[in-house]
């Protein structure tokens, strides 16, 4: 029986050293790849992380991957996500949340914005831990720039572009949209596009102060600049005047373009009208591109893009940089955590499908060599305006938007004295530039 107890010795034992090293190193999940490498310092202690995505992301594949990845990575971490939060309306439900003393953890929307206006946390120190500003595109990086500070990280970018039906344009004997075309060919081709019963116009417009600005930055024009250190509104520059007489002109004297939708969100209804033949063309992103793919398939072959239309002006052929950010609310409690995750958002297994899957494109350098986002002839445009495109700083300014927002509505009004409108509108947005502009300086603070 010496045997049976040596063998029942040395049984017990490794039993022991098996249960000693199973408590001294807990199961470790098989790390991603493409990911950052695990954070120690978030790895340990129970955390709960809030995080709050635009409603037309949250619910999306890529972001669901990102969310289950990231849990299954870090098992003492638990995300709670909020699913009904419009792109819109982000700031105003962060702001009230902080007021709350219920920040979330993670938000979405224009960085350097929420920045400005005091909503944010500046994230310099973990910055300059990660040393990544060097992997993303310069535009990119200054949707979370603000007065030389960074307030988070950048999600995706993108630029404003022409989308247009080349089966309506044989059909009126027009040829293909060129790289160069112009404003001038746009007032050419728009009665042909239109039929007089209503049942067809050349262009669905927006009411969106975004959108616009695009083809004020097309014609060679801008909202803001600066002269001799000083944030100054642009709104007396010619460029600013022909555009929003063009979009009135259009919408209401000629009727070659439709009216917008009388409600906050812009986006929807353009490519509404498009899907079912009742306008030509609408000025969007690669994102309608995918929204295409997805609801209206079998148009696909029908689908064309060009760059915006040009002006005369040296400076013409701009657009309108777009895309977002992911920050951290001010007086959020799990900060590096946070930031880990927003690491996770651009990296290439999720940037990667964002692209692809949603139209919504990375912020890194490299991953425009990869061969999947440079097949698609359709994005050649995009490509192309993204190289050109200007941020809308614009947003930085809450009120001044605000202004501005409602100077793009009258423009659809039939009683609208432009010249009026816009000299009102050039004095107030100056003066509230200048007082968020002299709050800051007056603070010390960015």
């Amino acid at each position: 029986m010496c045997w049976f107890r040596r063998l029942m010795v040395c049984s017990l034992i490794a039993c022991l050293l098996l249960t000693s090293c199973l408590s001294l190193q807990p199961p470790s999940p098989i790390w991603p790849a493409g990911v950052p490498p695990r954070n120690a310092a978030i790895a340990s202690a129970p955390i709960t992380l809030e995080v709050w995505l635009a409603a037309d992301y949250i619910n999306t594949p890529p972001i669901q991957a990102l969310i289950h990845d990231f849990q299954a990575a870090y098992p003492n971490i638990t995300i709670k996500t909020k699913d009904d939060i419009l792109w819109e309306n982000m700031r105003k439900e962060v702001e009230f949340a902080i007021t709350q003393g219920e920040p979330p953890d993670v938000a979405h929307n224009h960085a350097f914005a929420m920045g400005a206006q005091g909503l944010a946390e500046q994230v310099d120190d973990l910055w300059h831990v990660w040393n990544a500003e060097q992997d993303f595109m310069p535009g990119a990086m200054e949707d979370v720039l603000w007065k030389e500070h960074y307030y988070g990280v950048p999600l995706d970018i993108n630029a404003l572009f022409t989308i247009y039906n080349k089966r309506l344009f044989r059909e009126a004997d027009l040829p293909p949209l060129s790289a160069t075309w112009t404003f001038d060919d746009l007032s050419v081709i728009a009665p042909r596009l239109t039929k007089p019963d209503g049942s067809q116009y050349a262009l669905a417009l927006s009411a969106s102060g975004w959108t616009i600005t695009g083809l004020i930055n097309a014609a060679g024009g801008d909202l803001l600049t600066e002269r001799n250190g000083r944030v100054t509104a642009t709104l007396d520059d010619p460029h600013v005047r022909s555009i929003l007489q063009l979009y009135h002109t259009m919408s209401l004297k000629d009727q070659h373009a439709t009216l917008p939708p009388p409600i906050e969100r812009q986006t929807d209804h353009p490519v509404a009208l498009f899907q079912n033949g009742k306008v030509a063309m609408f000025f969007s992103g690669p994102w309608d591109l995918a929204r295409l793919r997805q609801e209206a398939p079998n148009m696909m072959d029908d689908v064309g893009t060009a760059p915006l239309p040009r002006g005369r002006s040296p400076m013409a052929g701009g657009s309108v940089q777009g895309g977002g950010s992911l920050f951290i609310p001010r007086g959020a409690r799990n900060r590096e955590a946070a930031f880990e995750f927003m690491k996770w958002a651009v990296s290439d297994p999720y940037a990667k499908r964002m692209a692809v899957e949603l139209g919504r494109y990375p912020v890194r350098t490299e991953l425009y060599e990869d061969p999947a986002l440079q097949s698609d002839p359709l994005l050649r445009p995009f490509y192309d305006q993204l190289k050109r495109a200007r941020p809308y700083k614009l947003e930085a300014y809450v009120q001044a938007n605000d202004t501005w927002k409602n100077v793009v509505k009258s423009t659809f009004d039939p009683s609208m004295d432009l010249n009026q409108v816009l000299d009102q509108a050039q004095v107030e947005l100056q003066q509230e530039i200048d007082e968020v502009e002299q709050a800051v300086s007056g603070s010390g603070k960015p």
